[in-house]
C-alpha cells in the first residue's frame, strides 16, 4: 500500500533521533510512520535490538522492538521503507526539498553505524 505524506516530524536530542510521516488514515482521520533510533541505551541492548525501530501507528506488534529499519529508498518524490517486518511506500511530494534534505540528514545522523542502507537517485 502506498502511503501519501501530509507532513514530516524531525526531532533530535542528546538521546533520541525520531523521524515522522504523518500520513491519512480512514479510521483515524491520520496516523504516523515513525523511525526512531534510541542513543541514550542502545549500548546496554542486544546486538538485534540495536538500530532504528520502524513502527506504524495503529499497528503493534509483540515484535516491535525487533523492528528494525533494514534499508531506505528516496527516488523522485517518493520513498520506500524495508524493516525487517514491514515495507512501507511513501509519495512525499508534499514535502518540500528542504525537508527532504533535513530528513536524509537525520537519517544519517540514524545510520552512524551503517545498520541499513540509504539509497538516493
Amino acid at each position: 500500500m502506498r502511503h501519501e505524506v501530509q507532513f514530516i516530524s524531525l526531532e533530535e536530542d542528546e538521546k533520541d533521533i525520531l523521524i515522522a510521516f504523518v500520513v491519512p488514515d480512514k479510521d483515524i482521520d491520520v496516523k504516523s510512520l515513525i523511525l526512531h533510533r534510541t542513543l541514550f541505551f542502545e549500548e546496554l541492548l542486544d546486538e538485534e535490538e540495536k538500530g532504528v525501530k520502524v513502527s506504524l501507528e495503529g499497528q503493534a506488534s509483540e515484535q516491535d522492538y525487533l523492528n528494525t529499519l533494514i534499508k531506505i529508498e528516496i527516488y523522485n518524490k517518493e520513498m520506500k521503507i524495508l524493516s525487517k517486518y514491514c515495507e512501507y511506500d511513501l509519495d512525499i511530494s508534499r514535502i518540500d526539498d528542504s525537508d527532504i534534505n533535513d530528513m536524509i540528514k537525520l537519517l544519517k545522523k540514524q545510520n552512524y553505524d551503517n545498520r541499513f542502507t540509504i539509497e538516493i537517485t
